[in-house]
């Protein structure tokens, strides 16, 4: 079982200097009233095992206004050892991130080391949102799961930036070098982008049965849900992308590949982005996280900290109580405004005041 032992923020949004310790086990709840740091707090916990946000991609606002850079510190025992794990986040310098006092080969590493699941509001994107929400929460179930798959997209962004730098130039380079160098990267997108694809789709045949499973658990409907991969192109993808070429350099782009699929969502034989109601859509959301949780521990073998920011507020106490059993027995730091109906087993309660810790 994963879990966060501590951390140390310094100037972390509002939170100016702080030592979290939440419970190794069960359920750590982060009460307080709306804009007092809960979800901030959260957001550093993720931010310091993952190397990014869950709210953002924007690093300015993650420093406290006023200071030049955050600082964070913890230590987080997977399978049965601690982690040390240091995060610094400046407005004018790289950030910077250490395991053990030692510079990850790339942040990706840090994905693959600590199994983390968050639950947000925000989670309603995965549903309603565009494709690219989609494909980052697959990704990053590979990624979670498999070190090759974290090479293997890092490989495939670095092909895509070779060829969009390619499309720039075409206009000033003679015309034949660029079909030359188009092959090349025609060739290694196409290795690559199928076999990324054949893992998603794998991924995808896993989570399916055991989303539609936990789906009928938490709404209580018998509504049948698909999830399913949606391909930008048909036939091989060397094919598509030299039948895409001409207009891809006309309009500068990479139309083709697995950076522009789509996981479709179905419930009740419509899609669930357009059809389906926002209650539903909320729930569908939840319960493809809490399918990933179970994979991970089966994948992982290694039960994932479970972040869940203030969405049991929005669920009746029967769903609340429903929700959590979805999740995998572990870790769980849980903020609300109150502690919620259907909640019965909290390990420990913090209060949380204008960035600050109470109990």
């Amino acid at each position: 079982m994963a879990s966060l032992i501590q951390i140390e923020l310094e100037n972390f949004r509002n939170w100016v200097e702080t030592l979290f310790i939440p419970s190794n086990d069960g359920i750590t709840a982060i009460v307080g009233d709306n804009g007092q740091g809960k979800t901030n707090l959260l957001e550093s916990v993720f931010y310091l095992c993952v190397g990014s946000s869950f709210r953002t991609s924007a690093k300015d606002v993650l420093v406290n206004f006023g200071s030049d850079q955050a600082i964070l510190h913890g230590i987080i025992n997977v399978k049965d050892r601690n982690i040390e794990l240091d995060a610094s986040i400046s407005r004018t310098q790289k950030d910077r991130h250490l395991v053990n006092k030692k510079p990850p080969a790339k942040i990706s590493d840090l994905r693959n080391e600590i199994p983390i699941v968050s639950f947000s509001p925000d989670d309603l994107q995965l549903v309603k949102g565009p494709p690219g929400n989609r494909r980052t929460l697959i990704d990053d179930f590979l990624i979670q799961t498999s070190k090759s798959s974290a090479v293997l997209i890092d490989e495939i962004d670095k092909i895509l930036r070779h060829r969009s730098a390619l499309y720039k130039s075409a206009t000033f380079s003679d015309q034949q070098e660029i079909e030359w160098s188009l092959d090349v990267w025609d060739e290694k997108l196409a290795v690559s982008g199928t076999e990324l694809i054949r893992r998603r789709v794998a991924a995808l045949a896993r989570l399916e049965p055991l989303a539609q499973e936990l789906y009928c658990k938490l709404s209580q409907k018998r509504d049948s849900l698909e999830i399913s991969y949606a391909s930008s192109f048909s036939g091989p993808l060397k094919d598509a992308l030299l039948a895409s070429r001409k207009d891809d350099l006309r309009r500068q782009v990479t139309s083709v590949g697995p950076h522009r699929d789509d996981i479709e969502v179905i419930l009740g034989k419509m899609p669930a982005r357009a059809c389906a109601s926002q209650g539903e859509q909320r729930t569908i959301s939840y319960v493809i996280k809490a399918a990933m949780c179970r994979l991970l521990e089966e994948v992982a073998r290694e039960t994932p900290i479970v972040l869940l920011d203030d969405i049991l507020s929005e669920l009746d106490a029967i769903r609340s109580k429903s929700l959590l059993e979805l999740i995998p027995d572990g870790q769980i730091l849980l903020s609300a405004t109150a502690l919620p109906e259907g909640v019965d087993t909290v390990a420990k309660v913090v209060s949380v005041n204008g960035g600050r810790l109470d109990g």
